[in-house]
């Protein structure tokens, strides 16, 4: 994500090819509900438009480019916002990769938990022993868990007692939180979970959360990966 567009079909291949076996992306839903690859509700900042994700059909999305103008020059990408069947595509190209998937919260609330979270499951079902499915949305965790085999983590918006109360009862296989709401100098919560920590683009605090948590998510693999600290062998 670091170079380029979030989301795009062009930056998550760009991190499978340069070594990363585990990718996390977006899913929202367009207005005839198709689910896309997608972060904001607003498609402004990721596409340079006007418009809101949930009004319009997908027929009119599809002319629309995936470019974050305020961050690459003009021209630099013109990608189309990917579909989640287009994205399971590509995954089935990489078939040792991992996937997190995480349903936006948003869409939940907007078109109703068995519309969304029944479709994903569907057209997810290529790619099922690829997939982990991930949201802050705790009664969209107990849907997958309840409906699917699948593997979940749940997103968690605050690091407090309430929040691991929810954590505790939903049991899922990871919890992910931004490393910023840890408490310095205190171990992670433990329990049946593993720990996956975003946004992290420093090798040597990656390496201090190494003994602690399994999963440390980067908007720049690709230098990560480059880093002496974890070079990949050839």
């Amino acid at each position: 994500m670091a170079s380029y567009p979030e989301n795009s079909l062009l930056g998550l291949e760009a991190a499978l090819k340069c070594g990363a076996q585990n990718i996390e992306f977006d899913v929202q839903s367009s207005a005839d509900g198709v689910l896309v690859l997608f972060h904001d509700i607003e498609l402004q900042r990721v596409t340079g438009v006007a418009g809101n994700l949930f009004e319009m059909r997908f027929e009119e999305l599809k002319a629309i480019r995936v470019s974050e103008p305020d961050r690459f020059p003009s021209d630099t990408f013109s990608e189309p916002i990917p579909t989640l069947k287009d994205m399971v595509g590509l995954l089935l190209c990489y078939p040792d990769a991992t996937a997190f998937i995480e349903i936006k919260d948003e869409s939940v609330d907007r078109f109703g938990i068995d519309t969304i979270c029944k479709q994903l499951l569907q057209e997810i079902k290529p790619i099922e022993q690829q997939a982990v499915v991930i949201s802050f949305h705790k009664e969209a965790i107990k849907y997958v868990r309840d409906h699917s085999a699948l593997k979940t983590g749940y997103v968690l918006k605050k690091y407090d007692l309430q929040h691991r109360g929810f954590a505790q009862q939903l049991n899922p296989d990871y919890l992910i939180v931004n490393h910023t709401k840890l408490v310095k100098g205190e171990k992670p919560w433990e329990g049946d979970w593993e720990w996956m920590l975003y946004d992290i683009t420093d090798p040597e605090r990656c390496c201090e959360y190494a003994g602690h948590v399994a999963l440390i998510e980067t908007r720049d693999i690709c230098s990560m990966l480059k880093h002496p600290l974890f070079a990949l062998k050839p």
